[in-house]
């Protein structure tokens, strides 16, 4: 376990130590939830386009998907407790941290296995791009992309493993792949 661990580490402190004034400040907004309300609106948009009435069946799939992922992260943060870089005694001082628009340092809690900003993206554009069938090439270009940058501005802002980033990806497409298929098999989205 300790040479996956200095792995993690070493790719951890290569693309956490490519860093710039500006990306400090985008990087931070890309990690808040909120900067992303006029893509959630947009993604509604399409969707109810698509299914119009039955779109709510999609909405509240991305909703519980996303919760699921989002507590499960949670729950194996408390039972794991493995710190996140910006806690970790032994590497913090190599650690580049972002300041918060207080002047605070962005840390996060005190654990980061797996991540929960990867897990919530990851199921939120697997539903989206299996549902948004008639614009697949776009969404699904758009919503990895997207996906990609929420996941790596954990890494940039001093708070992520690489490898928490890939478990919080399957812990994501795992309840995401589970509401999917639940879907499908109950025929509630066929016109």
């Amino acid at each position: 376990m300790g040479t996956l661990q200095q792995i993690d580490s070493s790719i951890f402190l290569y693309f956490n130590g490519m860093h710039a004034s500006w990306g400090d400040v985008f990087f931070y907004y890309i990690s808040n939830r909120f900067v992303w309300i006029p893509l959630y609106l947009l993604l509604a948009f399409f969707l109810f386009r698509r299914y119009r009435k039955k779109a709510w069946i999609v909405v509240a799939a991305v909703v519980i998907s996303v919760f699921l992922s989002d507590q499960s992260c949670n729950l194996i943060k408390r039972t794991v407790q493995r710190p996140r870089p910006s806690h970790n005694i032994e590497l913090v001082d190599q650690v580049h941290l972002v300041a918060k628009p207080d002047g605070t340092l962005y840390k996060g809690g005190p654990y980061g296995f797996p991540s929960s900003h990867a897990a919530n993206a990851m199921a939120l554009a697997f539903i989206v791009v299996v549902f948004l069938t008639r614009e697949k090439t776009l969404w699904t270009l758009l919503m990895f992309f997207w996906m990609l940058l929420v996941s790596y501005s954990r890494i940039y802002l001093g708070v992520h493993y690489p490898g928490d980033i890939i478990v919080g990806w399957c812990v994501g497409a795992i309840w995401s792949g589970l509401i999917i298929f639940g879907l499908q098999k109950s025929k509630w989205l066929k016109e």
